[in-house]
């Protein structure tokens, strides 16, 4: 941790020493931003603890059986009978506090930029959330320098593309050699993707039963063509090696294309890991209008899991699958009233497994619908309603809101119900979920915003041990956000 904020510090250090020969108009335009967005969570959990019971007080055979209490597991060999029950219901109050800064005027063209998180428990349980004991994190410091044809950037880096978001320790150059072509390549120590941890740290080690012993360096390099008519093509190659160059930890390219015939926009994409040798993701996805107010598109996805070599899930042959699916949408003219529908149909590979009298479903099949109607300026009712039918498991959700805001837009308020039901073909209980929720946010000042939530949840549980309790969950969330300084894009 120590070696990452240093590093972070020099590549500040060195963006501000560039300004020292800067000339004095130039430092008369210097200036900073500061955003700070402060998110304090309310949440009651109800633990679950394994216990068991004489196999004696089951009836029946086998691993599943009735006792007094309820269905238990009896495994073969055993003389308990396992099953779970509720413990005393408990709350946890988690906080994160983001930093993000600002600034530029440091020379002609270089600008610095951090972005920073700092975590802590305020109340309740502890260790409850989420990496609530990792105090500080730096999710992004660097300095850039920009010039006519090329802009680079130096020190803790996170890029978003087809192949997800890179986070690590580098520089990053981009070259436009013309108007219509960009070149971006970068390179530096790997981080691990959303944690912005070394590969070697214990935060991967918590998760993963055999993560790498050895980092990894990270190279990739990006291309961005776009002709007159629109075509816009795309390609990115990336590579991580381990840090002794043993060995490959992924190898990884994408393409992408969009454009428009005969008045339908087209797009597509592909994704494959060259390191194993598999197609990760192809989406062709086509659009247009075809009438006032109403718009058609159907697309195709063949999906595979990518897992990199260092972890051992990518052994189990993840299968994937092949998906078809139609989308339509409708606004009314003048009226408010906008409506979504979308279906689709996916084939699963082949995964081998099962037994001839009792095949394995390989199919499922999505079905969504949305609705908004905007009553009169500031009111507006929304709901949707999501089924989803797949393999070993099913869900089906629905919410309805209303929603009304002030005609300035410095304040709005929002109550919304909603219903969630999961079946699972694997597990031995099924259930779903009701609650409701009240939204509100608030601008005090132009450069200070509060929001918050709060929301009833209930879990009603079917064909469960009489240990464990249907109950009530309550969540609250509050937000804050402020800013200082000036935008740069305002004048004086």
């Amino acid at each position: 941790m120590m070696r990452g904020i240093v590093g972070h510090a020099v590549a500040l250090g060195l963006a501000l020493g560039l300004s020292a020969g800067a000339p004095p108009m130039a430092l008369r335009a210097q200036g900073y931003r500061i955003t700070g967005t402060t998110l304090a969570y309310y949440f009651e959990l109800q633990p679950v603890l394994s216990d068991s019971l004489p196999d004696s007080l089951a009836t029946g055979t086998g691993l599943v059986r009735q006792s007094p209490i309820g269905t238990v597991g009896c495994p073969d060999g055993h003389t308990q009978c396992y099953f779970y029950r509720s413990e005393k219901l408990t709350h946890t109050v988690p906080l994160t506090q983001d930093l993000e800064v600002t600034g530029w005027g440091l020379g002609q063209g270089v600008s610095v930029y951090a972005h920073v998180r700092l975590r802590a428990h305020l109340l309740g349980e502890s260790e409850l959330w989420t990496r609530e004991n990792d105090a500080f994190t730096a999710l992004a410091a660097y300095g850039e320098l920009v010039r006519e044809r090329w802009t680079a950037r130096a020190g803790r880096l996170w890029l978003t593309s087809q192949l997800g978001v890179n986070n690590f320790d580098g520089a990053w150059l981009a070259w436009r050699p013309r108007q219509a072509l960009a070149v971006e390549g970068y390179a530096g120590r790997a981080l691990i993707q959303g944690l912005s941890e070394s590969f070697t740290s214990s935060e991967l080690g918590a998760v993963d039963l055999l993560p790498p012993d050895v980092g990894a360096i990270l190279l990739g390099v990006t291309a961005r063509y776009r002709t007159t008519k629109g075509v816009r093509l795309g390609a990115e190659y990336q590579r991580e090696l381990r840090n002794d160059r043993a060995g490959l930890y992924s190898e990884r390219v994408a393409v992408d294309a969009a454009g428009s015939v005969g008045g339908a926009s087209i797009m597509g994409e592909l994704q494959a890991d060259l390191a194993s040798s598999a197609l990760n993701e192809v989406r062709i996805r086509a659009s247009r209008p075809v009438a006032p107010g109403t718009n058609a598109a159907i697309e195709y996805v063949h999906s595979t899991p990518f897992f990199p070599l260092w972890t051992i899930w990518g052994v189990f042959a993840p299968v994937g699958f092949d998906e078809a699916r139609a989308d339509a949408s409708w606004t009314s003219a003048g009226r408010g009233v906008s409506l979504t529908m979308s279906g689709a149909f996916r084939q699963y590979q082949d995964t081998h497994t099962g037994v001839g009298f009792l095949p394995l479903r390989n199919d499922g099949w999505t079905a969504v619908l949305r609705g908004a109607w905007r009553l009169q300026p500031g009111w507006e009712l929304t709901g949707s309603y999501r089924r989803d039918i797949g393999f070993g498991a099913s869900k089906s959700d629905g919410n309805a809101g209303v929603r009304w805001q002030r005609a300035d837009g410095d304040g709005w308020l929002a109550l919304t119900g909603s219903a969630v039901q999961n079946i699972f073909e694997w597990v031995l209980a099924n259930g779903y979920v009701v609650g409701a929720s009240v939204d509100g946010g608030w601008q005090l000042r132009p450069d200070v915003r509060v929001s918050g939530q709060v929301g009833l949840y209930r879990h009603i549980a079917e064909d469960t041990q009489s240990t464990t309790v249907n109950w009530s969950q309550r969540r609250a969330l509050l937000r804050l956000v402020w800013t200082t300084g000036r935008d740069p894009g305002m004048k004086p």
